[in-house]
């Protein structure tokens, strides 16, 4: 079992590098219910209050900011953190600058106060003290398709749709209700056309979290397995409560998974050098999937619990169509 990648090292920007990214020009989202506040949202199953709309919000890994930027809200994001290096999705239509990032990698309780933000919104802390940040004032919400992390129950599964709630749940928190509600019920139709009944195909998800590192692939858990179902492939790792794993040459070709669907541009690297690394994989070449050339290529975004999912599934589901 593998935890959530941590691909680059530390690295914390000036307080004056913090001051310029955050700077107070970014326009705050219009909120659609004046005097709404305080508002309570569900979170991983607990009830977190909101006072007021949040506008100084510190983001943690790229699925945060694909979501707020589906609920119209991404204007409040002034800080950015744990996207280590990976690039936003192309569909985001209000990205927000780099300069805001102010670590790349996980955050501590330090880094988290010092922005002075007034949410917390991403997949966990897990270089940071939740009650510290807590104490401070600041209050945190999780990314919703995160909050089993790298192993979940039946009461924390997700699927394509914990996505669109997230959208809708977020417009709910900045008053963005009318953008959030319109973009989730185009993801919905999205979904809704791009989802397949069983085929009886095999899939195997694999991906490298760095030049160096073996093979994993995604298991039983977490989004990814739930979009391999939408797309109507069973997941030959599925069996694996774990939702990041790594795997051998030898399990892959135990499996002889009907497509292998390969990640690229988690480490910066392009989809033929993630093709070319996987098949210089000892034995690789004695899979079926590839002697057939039953590969399907897909973006690092996809596999996370935002927008850019809807997207995996439509490329996954139309690149398996024989």
């Amino acid at each position: 079992m593998r935890s959530r990648p941590t691909l680059a090292t530390a690295l914390l920007l000036s307080g004056a590098a913090l001051l310029a990214g955050c700077s107070s020009s970014a326009a705050a989202p219009a909120s659609t219910a004046a005097g709404a506040y305080p508002v309570t949202v569900t979170d991983c199953g607990t009830d977190v209050q909101i006072d007021a709309r949040p506008e100084r919000v510190l983001t943690v890994g790229t699925a945060a900011v694909e979501l707020l930027d589906a609920a119209g809200a991404s204007t409040a994001i002034t800080a950015r953190t744990a996207e280590f290096g990976a690039a936003l999705s192309d569909s985001i239509a209000d990205p927000p600058s780099d300069a805001l990032i102010i670590d790349p990698a996980d955050p501590t309780t330090e880094t988290i106060v010092g922005a002075t933000p007034d949410l917390v919104f991403g997949y966990g802390l897990f270089s940071a003290d939740p009650a510290q940040v807590k104490a401070a004032g600041i209050p945190i919400l999780t990314v919703q398709g995160e909050c089993g992390h790298d192993a979940q129950t039946d009461s924390e599964a997700v699927d394509l749709h914990t996505v669109t709630d997230d959208v809708r749940r977020l417009g709910t928190v900045f008053g963005t209700s009318e953008t959030a509600d319109a973009a989730a019920d185009a993801l919905d139709a999205r979904i809704a056309a791009a989802t397949r009944p069983a085929t009886g195909d095999s899939a195997a998800w694999v991906y490298y979290f760095s030049s160096e590192d073996p093979i994993s692939a995604y298991g039983g858990a977490g989004l990814p397995a739930a979009v391999l179902t939408a797309a109507g492939l069973h997941n030959v790792y599925g069996d694996q409560s774990d939702a990041y794993l790594t795997v051998s040459t030898e399990s892959l070709l135990s499996a002889q998974p009907t497509w292998i669907v390969l990640t690229h541009g988690l480490y910066g690297e392009t989809a033929e050098q993630a093709r070319e690394k996987l098949l210089a994989e000892p034995g690789i070449g004695e899979l079926d999937a590839v002697k057939a050339g039953r590969i399907v290529m897909v973006s690092a975004d996809t596999s996370s619990p935002s927008p850019a999912a809807v997207a995996g599934l439509e490329a996954i589901a139309s690149g398996t169509r024989d």
